[in-house]
């Protein structure tokens, strides 16, 4: 309850955010280009329940060390109100947290896909239904490329596109 439009405009309201924008509210997202606009604008046109926008996964700023920020606007502003470790994970290295925000008129689908990382998916508004596949299944699934292998945790490579079980590949062990 404590996010409300109104609390969400006062902590990040004036943020920059890249918002993609379609040309019209039949079209699917994930194809249209990326508008900058303030966040507390983009949180006008959903209270007009426009349906052309969608707030997705924002860039991510890096430190001084060249590492990125596990955060970018709006969620940065909100920090103070989400555990970063949640009661339900105290074990949890959180890699990135984002938000997706939009409003539809009519059933939407964000599509068959596979994230690389694991998701911990909280919603505040509205509804949403999700059909997980198991990635035992991953040969009888359309991919994104030639399967290489299958991680016993799940994790999903493609021929020339190797990676440990966490996602780290040989580059990013040698510079660790």
């Amino acid at each position: 309850h404590k996010w409300s439009n109104e609390y969400l405009r006062k902590r990040a309201g004036q943020q920059a955010v890249m918002v993609e924008e379609r040309a019209d509210g039949h079209r699917a997202f994930g194809r249209g280009q990326e508008v900058e606009m303030a966040f507390g604008d983009f949180l006008s046109k959903m209270e007009a329940g426009n349906d052309r926008y969608y707030l997705t996964t924002q860039d991510l700023d890096e430190d001084e060390h060249g590492q990125p920020h596990i955060t970018s606007p709006p969620v940065t502003q909100l920090l103070g109100d989400i555990p970063l470790r949640p009661r339900l994970l105290p074990s949890l290295i959180p890699q990135n947290i984002n938000v997706w925000f939009g409003c539809t008129k009519a059933h939407s689908s964000s599509g068959l896909h596979h994230d690389f990382h694991d998701n911990l998916y909280i919603l505040l508004r509205g509804s949403k239904r999700f059909r997980l596949f198991s990635p035992a299944d991953a040969e009888r699934l359309y991919l994104s490329g030639p399967l290489a292998m299958v991680h016993p945790n799940g994790r999903i490579c493609y021929e020339g596109q190797l990676t440990h079980a966490d996602g780290s590949d040989r580059a990013a062990v040698a510079a660790m």
